[in-house]
């Protein structure tokens, strides 16, 4: 048995844990790479999708990452304190008044609209200080973003102008695709990106100047299925953590998932044909049923909506049937079948496992939702990257 199945950092034996193989997320990098031949900007919103993102950065950047994008200032100053040095683009909303400390973290902000634009020029003429940004285009997600669905030469009159403010350096122009993901909707993905190309060309026309500006396009949907939208630098979301954007599962496919959710059998019991299990009484015994009591539950990432929809652990290698509902710090499992005791470890989902796109799928959810769940009393192990 691992070192890390046994104990805990203080001592106390392990209930749950999250094993992360940070070995696959430096493989799925060079994926990135070896697909797009560009660089590549690695996201790690939601602390790298629960993975952790300073472990990830760390390992990361020391394997040929380019630059990190994380949502938040907050997220972008973790980066920073743990001794990140790679470019970090914050992708969301921070309120003007933080302009001097984004800049004084050497991180990027990206700009939402021409107004947002001017608040940060106030703020950072008040600090005596210029910062950093990437400007973003609505082409078609109708979120955040100059918006270049109808007219692309305002969309590019708005980023000259931005250009012009002397507190403000453009370092990145970029867009996001809705449906990049959905072989359906090709057409959407394919009209987003003459919207993007237009306001380039309008950009050049006018003399703009593209030195030093990092043009990035690409989600990982794009990286795996549209190499027609790769510009200067590409983006690498989930694809990093061995999820694929469209939610199916491929054994053979280029990618390693990373993540596996782990806990321990607390309790093995004999109940007879006709007892109910858990909360609501929503699973009745059909016969004599042995079951285990995982230490694991929805608080520990692992969904309640899983409860009663055919999902499974792994324990001691058998597929054990998941039953009742599952509860906050524990779920019930049938394991009539198998060969279980008190303490025995078993794999809830991930390498060993259900995948993640399975869960999704019982769930009604997205891959990468469950393990941005994670919470602090999971313990994250992580398995080192070798050097290639």
């Amino acid at each position: 048995m691992p070192d890390h199945e046994r104990r805990t950092m203080n001592g106390e034996t392990m209930r749950a844990w999250a094993e992360i193989d940070l070995g696959a997320m430096v493989h799925n990098l060079s994926v990135a790479k070896k697909m797009s031949g560009r660089k590549v900007c690695a996201v790690l919103k939601g602390d790298a999708h629960g993975h952790g993102a300073v472990r990830c950065a760390r390992t990361l950047e020391a394997h040929g990452c380019d630059a990190f994008a994380v949502a938040a200032l907050s997220e972008g100053i973790e980066l920073r304190d743990a001794g990140i040095k790679a470019p970090v683009l914050v992708l969301g909303w921070t309120p003007a008044e933080f302009a001097g400390e984004i800049s004084d973290h050497g991180l990027t902000q990206s700009i939402l609209d021409e107004a947002y634009a001017l608040e940060l020029e106030e703020a950072l003429l008040e600090a005596g200080k210029t910062l950093s940004v990437h400007i973003k285009i609505d082409t078609g997600m109708s979120r955040t973003g100059l918006f270049a669905q109808e007219s692309p030469e305002e969309a590019a009159e708005a980023v000259l102008r931005i250009a012009g403010l002397p507190h403000l350096r453009i370092t990145g122009i970029f867009t996001h695709y809705a449906a990049a993901d959905v072989p359906g909707k090709d057409d959407f993905t394919a009209w987003q990106l003459r919207n993007f190309k237009a306001v380039l060309q309008k950009l050049r026309e006018a003399g703009f100047d593209f030195e030093g500006v990092t043009v990035h396009a690409s989600n990982s949907a794009c990286v795996l299925f549209h190499p027609e939208t790769y510009f200067d630098m590409v983006r690498a979301g989930v694809m990093l953590y061995g999820f694929y954007p469209d939610d199916k599962f491929r054994s053979d496919g280029p990618l390693r998932q990373a993540l596996s959710l782990k806990a321990r059998v607390a309790q093995v019991k004999e109940l007879p044909a006709g007892a109910h299990v858990s909360y609501g009484c929503t699973f009745e015994t059909k016969r004599p049923t042995k079951i285990a009591v995982v230490s694991a539950g929805y608080a520990d990432a692992y969904p309640r909506n899983l409860s009663n929809k055919g999902a499974f652990a792994v324990i001691n290698g058998a597929k054990c049937p998941q039953i009742g509902r599952v509860c906050m710090d524990l779920t019930m499992f049938d394991v009539t079948d198998a060969d279980v005791k008190r303490g025995d470890v078993a794999i809830l989902y991930g390498r060993g496992g259900m995948s993640l796109e399975e869960i999704a799928a019982l769930t009604g959810s997205i891959n990468c939702e469950a393990s941005s769940l994670l919470t602090k009393r999971v313990r994250k192990v992580y398995i080192e990257a070798e050097d290639e």
